[in-house]
This record gives C-alpha cells, sequence and structure tokens, in this order.
C-alpha cells in the first residue's frame, strides 16, 4: 500500500533521530537519560520529543492511519495499544563505521522473547509475548546500509538462545527461507512475535541507517500467552501477509 505515512513527518522524524544521536555521540552524560544502548545504538522512541519531533500524541499518528490502524487491529485481534517505553529508534552503521567496539548489529532474535526467562538449556515450550512489531526504515536500506533479515517459515513458539546462531538457523531452514528486502524511505514492515529476524548488513555497504520500530500490545490483560496473533489474519506468503510492505506498493 503507497503513501501510508505522510513523508514530511518521517523527514521530522529523521531529523529528529539525527540530532538525538548526534547529541549522544558528543554528550555521553545523556546517554542514561534516554535510555541508550550502546550495543545497539538505540534510544527509546519518547526521546525524540525533545528534539523536534513533537509530543507523544504525534509520535504515534502513524500508527492512526486508517489502513495501518485496521491491520494491526486484525492481526494482534484483539484491542491494542502501543507501549512508547519498549519501542526504539536505532542507528545501525555500515561495517566499519560504528563508534565503539561494543556496538554490533542485532543477531538473530525473536520479538516475543521480550520480558521472558529462558532456562540454561533448551526445554519444554516458553510462553511467548504476545505483541507486533511495526519497523519503519528512515532512510533507504538493503542495499547500501543495513537492512533487516528475516526466516520465512513461521515460528508458533520461542527458539532457545542457543538455537539462534547463524549457522544453526540456516542447518534449520533451506536457503530460500531467508529473505533480506531492499526497502526504501517510507516503506514499513509489520512482523509477527515469532518472526525469526536480524540485523542484515553486508561487507560492501558504505551508508549508516536509522529506524524507528513501534511494539504493539494487547491493551489489557497479561501479555505472556503461547498463543501468535491471529492466525486468520495472517497467511506468510499472501500479499496481505503480516510481512508485507505497508507502503511502497512492494508485497511479497
Amino acid at each position: 500500500m503507497r503513501d501510508v505515512f505522510l513523508k514530511p513527518w518521517l523527514c521530522n522524524l529523521r531529523q529528529a533521530a539525527t540530532r538525538c544521536f548526534e547529541e549522544i555521540e558528543c554528550d555521553t552524560s545523556l546517554a542514561q537519560h534516554y535510555a541508550f544502548n550502546p550495543f545497539s545504538h538505540s534510544v527509546i522512541l519518547p526521546a525524540l520529543a525533545d528534539f523536534g519531533a513533537g509530543d507523544p500524541g504525534e509520535l504515534l499518528a502513524p500508527l492512526n492511519s486508517a489502513c495501518l490502524h485496521d491491520l494491526i487491529s486484525q492481526s494482534i485481534d484483539c484491542e491494542w495499544t502501543c507501549r512508547m517505553e519498549q519501542s526504539w529508534v536505532r542507528k545501525k552503521f555500515a561495517p566499519g563505521q560504528a563508534p565503539s567496539r561494543v556496538y554490533q548489529p542485532q543477531n538473530w532474535h525473536q520479538d516475543g522473547a521480550l520480558g521472558v526467562r529462558f532456562p540454561s538449556e533448551p526445554g519444554p515450550v516458553i510462553p511467548m509475548t504476545k505483541l507486533l512489531t511495526c519497523w519503519i526504515p528512515l532512510d533507504d536500506c538493503g542495499r547500501d546500509s543495513p537492512g533487516l533479515e528475516f526466516v520465512w517459515n513461521r515460528q508458533s513458539s520461542l527458539l532457545h538462545f542457543t538455537e539462534l546462531d547463524d549457522a544453526s538457523l540456516r542447518r534449520r531452514f533451506p536457503p530460500e527461507e531467508f529473505w533480506a528486502p531492499v526497502l526504501k524511505f517510507g516503506d514499513a514492515l509489520i512482523f509477527l512475535n515469532g518472526t525469526l529476524h536480524r540485523t542484515y548488513a553486508r561487507p560492501e555497504m558504505r551508508h549508516n541507517r536509522l529506524s524507528v520500530e513501534y511494539r504493539i500490545f494487547p491493551a489489557e490483560g497479561d501479555v505472556h500467552t503461547t498463543e501468535t496473533c491471529s492466525e486468520d489474519a495472517v497467511s506468510a506468503r499472501n500479499p496481505s501477509s503480516i510481512l508485507d510492505l505497508i507502503s511502497g506498493g512492494v508485497t511479497l
């Protein structure tokens, strides 16, 4: 679907994110105030309000577009809310351009592991946190700057952290199940809590990437559940899939 997001809003968000990271990189005393994570080079979304992105209502405005709101509602299959303290703005660096040795591209993970305590060894199925992620790149990505890589195969439960190294996943899934989309400024992805994904970075990439991710949860009750989001609303290879690009006219 095209024109879900207004470009002036996205440009304003990108400018605020750029200023925010520039300030933190110059003055490390700001890091704690904005919950800066040096490993993933990220800050919580509300931090951008101090850098010209508007108030919390304006930061949440894109989720209120009619088509996106309806898609989220159908997919999570309940009343929902976006939790700002779990929503992030990230800066991912082209290989060799990271500002410190502690920075690492995010490895394979599932967002449904949020808040989950894993045993030391694989065992019984662990309840998954019920949520959706809406991911918006603030730069073109996937070709000249880091993007995201996904595993198509749908997961209804969490993999143990010992099973998430790249070699293990490539033994588990065939090559055609791995997908790294090339995205444009203004595109978006929504994906399920069990979706396997990681930062996609290649040695030939020369530019950094900003992105924002909204974490969407059930509005009430316990967010921990063994259910994934609505089975009827999502088909892994259907053009109305939860892994569709929300704008830009590109479908899977």
